[in-house]
């Protein structure tokens, strides 16, 4: 997997106004396949606008973003979608985990829009990760009888489903009391590891950000180690 960002700007607002602000400014940066990186950043500075922007859940102003040389600004919405559900895994500092279905439906719910939600290996897969990140007996009970440890590890789970290339996680451990917070990071780096996982990671976080690879600093739009 490469990722390549090309002159990336991204602002709010209407450009001519003295209400528009620039968010993102002139971004260039390439990410290479199985990196662990951390991007940190005052709050406001724009780190999940650019984690959005990779994530495809936003487009830029301007600019290319290349996933394995291929311009994925000029997908339409629904082939964002199916490039989303194949390559790419989401985890954020909420769990969004959907409350009336169990541990293991919501594990298997990005399975669903290709229709291999019942595949043996596809089913394999999911009891696999459930054992590694130790929620496998749990996985009958619902987000409401889990642990906020437990429910963070289960959007790992969610995430991993799919064997995305790259994983985009906001403020992962954000939510969790420090034992869980020190659980889930090294179990994110450990699936990385394991699986040749690409990892970027938001976080205000100094424990997860030294267990990382690379640290860059967003600041003013602009990335530096």
């Amino acid at each position: 997997m490469q990722l390549t960002l090309n002159n990336i700007n991204k602002g709010y607002g209407n450009p001519d106004s003295n209400a528009f602000r620039a968010v993102i400014s002139n971004l260039n940066w390439k990410v290479e396949s199985g990196d662990r990186i951390g991007i940190i950043g005052p709050s406001g500075s724009g780190k999940s606008t650019l984690l959005n922007l990779i994530g495809t859940l936003d487009r830029p102003d301007t600019g290319k973003i290349l996933f394995n040389n291929e311009d994925i600004n000029h997908l339409g919405n629904n082939e964002l979608a199916n490039f989303r559900n194949r390559n790419l895994g989401f985890v954020f500092q909420q769990h969004f985990l959907l409350p009336q279905i169990t541990l293991h439906e919501n594990v298997l719910l990005p399975l669903i829009p290709d229709g291999t939600a019942n595949n043996p290996d596809k089913r394999k897969w999911a009891e696999y990760l459930l054992r590694k990140t130790g929620i496998w007996e749990q996985r009958w009970q619902k987000p409401s009888q889990l642990s906020g440890g437990e429910c963070q590890r289960t959007a790992v789970v969610r995430a991993m489903i799919n064997k995305p290339q790259l994983i985009l996680a906001d403020e992962p451990t954000g939510a969790l009391d420090t034992e869980n917070a020190d659980i889930l990071s090294d179990l994110l780096i450990s699936l990385s590891k394991d699986e040749g996982v690409t990892l970027i990671a938001v976080t205000h976080s100094g424990d997860l950000a030294q267990k990382l690879d690379k640290v860059y600093h967003l600041v003013d739009g602009k990335l530096s180690k």
